[in-house]
Order: structure tokens, then sequence, then C-alpha cells
């Protein structure tokens, strides 16, 4: 998933823990990713609006639980971004069907049958963010089968974290400041997950010479312009953090304001939620540079 992944757990339980996580990773991110066009979900988005096609369990689960965050959010998450990524220069080098820039939230776009293993799309979805979660819960859970309470699993920044470190005491967690080698926070993370939807690194200067990333408003079809360079949510779930952390960045911080969440402002200040402030052990305080 383009991300390094990394396991902290207790020295006699890593290397089975490590084994499980990796092996989760490696099959979501074969079924999940759009960058390869032999991939279940590149094979499923070849044939939107033309019918069903057969999809293995995880592709199934990713796109219920797309479709679940599409409609809490109210269609401010939609996966059916990726056309206009595509058409703000985020090229996968995938062929695919035409695919709408403007997206209407009201739009049921997938049909899903889990007992047969089958699925159509009106449209061709990225995964990325959420799969990324989801590989995270899923992890999480094998570690547990296997008996590991204590464990933090980290994938490109986002992270989900069990128990207590090896060390003792809680589990700790930078906020990443952009353009900066310190942390904009420290925050003691209990059993539960934490996601940054950022443009620090998925960004570029599009087709039309404006600046471009990523996080695409679905109501715009353009790169999302809150006035936020990052938004970091902490949630029970990772997938459903990751779902928030991107619903903040493009709505704006107040559509997230009842849990813990914090904010990097484009001029680089740090903002977070009251309640993120009880997690909150240091902050930066001296002016960004």
């Amino acid at each position: 998933m383009a991300s390094p992944l990394r396991l902290t757990a207790r020295a006699s339980q890593v290397d089975a823990a490590w084994s499980a996580v990796v092996d989760i990773f490696e099959r979501a991110e074969h079924d999940l990713t759009r960058f390869d066009g032999h991939s279940p979900l590149s094979q499923l988005n070849a044939v939107a609006g033309d019918g069903w096609r057969s999809v293995p369990p995880m592709l199934a689960a990713a796109l219920a639980a797309s479709h679940r965050a599409y409609r809490a959010s109210g269609g401010i998450f939609d996966p059916r971004i990726i056309g206009a990524a595509e058409h703000a220069g985020e090229h996968a080098g995938v062929a695919l069907p035409a695919s709408p820039v403007q997206l209407r939230a009201e739009e049921c776009w997938l049909r899903l049958d889990i007992r047969r293993g089958i699925a159509a799309v009106d449209a061709p979805v990225d995964l990325g963010g959420i799969g990324k979660g989801l590989a995270l819960r899923w992890a999480a859970r094998a570690a547990r089968r296997l008996g590991v309470d204590d464990f933090l699993i980290e994938a490109g920044g986002d992270i989900v974290a069990a128990g207590a470190p090896p060390a003792g005491g809680s589990w700790e967690v930078a906020i990443e400041q952009p353009g900066s080698k310190d942390p904009a926070a420290i925050v003691a993370l209990p059993d539960c997950a934490i996601a940054t939807s950022s443009t620090a690194v998925r960004s570029w200067i599009g087709p039309d010479g404006r600046p471009a990333h990523h996080l695409i408003d679905p109501r715009t079809g353009r790169p999302a312009m809150a006035g936020s360079q990052s938004v970091t949510v902490a949630a029970p779930d990772p997938a459903w953090a990751e779902v928030r952390s991107k619903i903040g960045f493009i709505r704006g911080i107040e559509a997230i304001a009842r849990g813990p969440a914090w904010w990097i402002t484009s001029d680089g200040a740090l903002g977070m939620t009251a309640a993120a402030g009880q997690l909150t052990q240091w902050q930066r305080r001296a002016p960004f540079c």
C-alpha cells in the first residue's frame, strides 16, 4: 500500500503476530489496489456499469464498508473519486471505463451479494484509504486471535493500538507537523486507532497549473480546500478513523468536532477538539517555522 508497515509487541509474541499482520496486508494489497490492472478491484472497475463480477471476500467486505461510510457521511466519503483523482493528475496507469468527475450523493452505485461473492459498481472506485484502515482492523483481530493483547501496528502513519507497550505506561503517538522534523503534539493512545489525512506526501501541480492533491471533494470534483494541511482523528476502529479524518479534511473540522481530532491549519497552527485535549500529553507552543 506504498506505506511502511511496523509492529511493536512483546518479544515472545512478535514473530507470530508479525507473520499474521504481513499476511493480512499482502492479501489486502493484492485485492484492493487500483494501481495493478490485474487486481480484483481493477477487474471489477474494468466492467463498471456493465454487470456483476465475482469478488474475493476482502474486496466484498471493503466495498460494503465503503458504501456504509458513503451513506453515513451523506456522500462526503465517496470512493468514486477515482475519476476526479485521475483528472487532477494522480494516474494509476490502469485503463478505466468512463468515470464521472463530479458525483451525485444520492446515487446508489453498489450492488453486492456477499453470500454469492459477486458485486457490480456503476462507476470505478478507489479503496485506498479505507482499505488501509480495514487492513489494520483485520490485522488487529488476527493478533488478538493469537493471544497478543499488547501491540501497536502502524501503516504509513495510520495506527491501531491495544493494551500497553512492553515498557509499560501508555502508547505514545506523535502528531506530524508538515514540513518539520519535530511533532506538533504527542498523544497517549488508549485501546483505539488513529488516522491522518494530509497533503504532506501526495501533492503535485495539476494539469491546470494549480496545486493539487489526492484528497478529492466529491461535491466539486477538485482537491479539497477546507483550510487544513492535515487532519488526524482517533476512533475505536481504524477504518472509521480513516473515514472521519477524510470527512474532517473535506468538510472542515466542525464536521467531526465531537470526537478526538487534531489538525494543522494552512499557516501551520495546531488545533484540537476538547476530547483530543484530554489525550494530548505535549504540544508545541512556539510558532511554527
